[in-house]
């Protein structure tokens, strides 16, 4: 077909951690697992998780996070929690 182009999804990576108050802590995104991964070792000393999603933007990552925490959990008080994306 003429004219439409084939879009390619390119997987973002992002870190997940929870800070003792309990808030929702989202940092990236990065094009490498392995980057996501040495940013969190550095940063967040092992406590943390890496999804690989197929966003780059902030907003929308977060709200497919919290979905994904809230799956995980059932805390649905932890996934309504306003997040942090400062490490």
């Amino acid at each position: 077909m003429r004219g439409v182009r084939k879009r390619v999804r390119v997987p973002y990576y992002w870190l997940v951690t929870f800070r003792e108050n309990g808030q929702l802590v989202v940092a990236g995104c990065y094009e490498d697992e392995f980057e996501a991964n040495r940013v969190g070792r550095e940063k967040l000393h092992g406590n943390f998780q890496v999804f690989e999603l197929a966003t780059a933007d902030t907003n929308r990552a977060t709200k497919i996070l919290k979905y994904k925490i809230l799956e995980q959990t059932g805390n649905l008080e932890r996934a309504l929690k306003r997040a942090s994306h400062r490490l």
